[in-house]
């Protein structure tokens, strides 16, 4: 077989950015459709999925501008501390005792409670008169992250998520296009090799 001598280039850009955006998607849309149809069975594992992907695509999101737009980036500093490093680049006051900031804060307290699975123990001893659906209620066996298990809160994570990010991409001065996954090659022949 003839061997050639070829220049080969290839340059590849992956952004999980996009990846995670839709994961959360297609949860929260899923979510939605199972509400509608009152089919509730394990909708609220959905909901942590849907949540997880939403702090996930922001992080990334914040990664990816930080990456285009800030020297020496560092993906690994804290969650918040790059979110405000890129809001300050961009010229936006991160209040995160309002929406859609406060969202973010939110988010990632919600995300860091997911990925640091850390043991609760409470303890009480106590007496009380009651009816059975009161006792229902106190959700004894309900954690404090559970009550963001629920679709206005999904809804609301993932709008806040797509305000953040046309707003902080607009005033990057990048193009959507910029932001995709793409990438291509070109082969040149040189010559025949014997």
């Amino acid at each position: 077989m003839n061997k050639i001598k070829v220049r080969l280039q290839e340059h590849r850009h992956f952004f999980i950015h996009n990846d995670l955006a839709n994961a959360a998607y297609y949860f929260k849309e899923r979510i939605a459709e199972r509400l509608k149809n009152d089919d509730r069975e394990g909708v609220a594992l959905e909901m942590m999925a849907c949540l997880t992907m939403i702090a996930f695509a922001v992080e990334a999101k914040i990664n990816f501008l930080g990456h285009k737009l800030i020297s020496k980036w560092d993906e690994r500093a804290p969650y918040l501390t790059k979110v405000k490093m890129v809001t300050k680049q961009l010229g936006v006051a991160f209040d995160e005792q309002t929406r859609p900031y406060k969202t973010v804060r939110d988010l990632k307290n919600f995300r860091d409670t997911m990925a640091h699975g850390k043991p609760i123990e409470l303890q009480n001893d106590k007496e009380i008169i009651t009816t059975h659906e009161e006792l229902e209620r106190r959700g004894y066996l309900t954690a404090d992250w559970q009550s963001q298990l629920n679709e206005q809160f999904v809804n609301d994570a993932f709008d806040d998520m797509e305000v953040i990010w046309r707003d902080l991409l607009s005033r990057s001065k990048l193009e959507i296009f910029d932001t995709l996954t793409g990438g291509g090659s070109t082969i040149t022949f040189i010559e025949h090799v014997e």
